[in-house]
């Protein structure tokens, strides 16, 4: 990352820049998806970074029955014999009570 003193952004600052939260900047810090190095106690990064990844995730902001629609038709789009997490929670318990039961019978 080279970049002058005035291109580096502290987290709070790319959070701005980004237009996400702190935590979010920190966790693309961590995660090795935005280069960063410490200054004291603090991270920073090269604004030029975090525009370029806030810039693949930027876009209109999509309206929550937009987004509402989009996840309706994943969920539709789906593949598997399980309804939901639920169903393959219930599922894998009975099928170790099985094998429970029939190590019980020997």
């Amino acid at each position: 990352m080279k970049s002058s003193p005035g291109d580096e952004l502290d987290v709070k600052a790319a959070a701005l820049v980004a237009g996400r939260t702190t935590e979010t900047i920190r966790r693309w810090v961590w995660s090795g998806r935005l280069p960063a190095r410490k200054r004291g106690n603090r991270l920073v990064m090269a604004r030029q970074d975090v525009e370029a990844l806030a810039g693949g995730a930027k876009g209109r902001l999509l309206s929550l029955a937009e987004w509402a629609r989009l996840a309706e038709g994943a969920l539709r789009g789906r593949r598997g014999p399980h309804g939901s997490a639920a169903d393959l929670v219930i599922e894998e318990r009975r099928r170790r009570l099985e094998g429970v039961s029939d190590h019980r019978g020997r």
